[in-house]
């Protein structure tokens, strides 16, 4: 199970499947689906936040909207730090006009999410995740719900650059272990990196690539 990458043309191999890259380095979640259900109003505990990337936490209090625990402590007027958001779903993203939370619902109520399609862009890191909420608490219960999509099953290699060196990043799942091999001809494989995923997103830099060759990600385990 691997992605593959050639710099000069950005495009990608994966098993049985094809995959090309924009280059903007945009990622697509469209993997299996999970429904995130916050089961308590601190802010500040694991358990009530979701961790969807290294970057971007969401979390609520008893009141009030979203924010991005990674950036902030409560939810502000451009909360979540880092996210704008649409209605729609995620591959629909270049027809949507997204907008930041608040700008979003335009003086509605979040209660008035529950069963629509949306979108949320992580900015930073230029993924589209589809959601769909289930839960709004209201008059200061707290507490928010959804079904969201996953990160791609194949790992895929997005925002690669050769910009002070060449890196990229690729999609993970928490507790699966990746290995990024390199090769000047698609028969010999060198083991670059071999990391165990703590998140939904992996990286790998070096500082020179030296002459052309191409990258691809393993995943060796579970």
């Amino acid at each position: 199970m691997f992605s593959l990458f050639r710099l000069s043309q950005f495009w990608f191999v994966g098993v049985l499947s094809l995959f090309v890259v924009s280059s903007q380095g945009t990622l697509i979640w469209n993997g299996p689906s999970v429904t995130y259900t916050q089961p308590g109003t601190d802010p500040t505990q694991p358990a009530n936040q979701d961790r969807l990337t290294p970057k971007v936490w969401l979390t609520r209090t008893n009141s009030s909207g979203l924010f991005n625990a990674t950036l902030e402590t409560s939810a502000g007027a451009l909360s979540p730090a880092d996210t704008e958001w649409a209605f729609g779903t995620a591959d629909q993203h270049q027809s949507l006009t997204f907008s930041n939370w608040l700008g979003w619902l335009n003086g509605q109520s979040p209660t008035t999410l529950v069963g629509k399609d949306v979108v949320v862009h992580l900015i930073s890191e230029d993924i589209y995740i589809s959601m769909k909420f289930t839960l709004w608490g209201s008059k200061g219960a707290g507490g928010f719900g959804y079904v969201r999509s996953t990160p791609p099953l194949l790992p895929t290699i997005w925002n690669a650059t050769a910009t002070n060196g060449f890196q990229f990043n690729y999609s993970t799942t928490a507790g699966s272990v990746y290995v990024v091999d390199a090769s000047v001809d698609l028969v010999n494989w060198l083991p670059l990196a071999t990391n165990v995923a703590v998140s939904t997103v992996g990286q790998f830099q070096e500082s020179s690539a030296g002459t052309t060759r191409f990258y691809r990600v393993r995943q060796t385990s579970p």
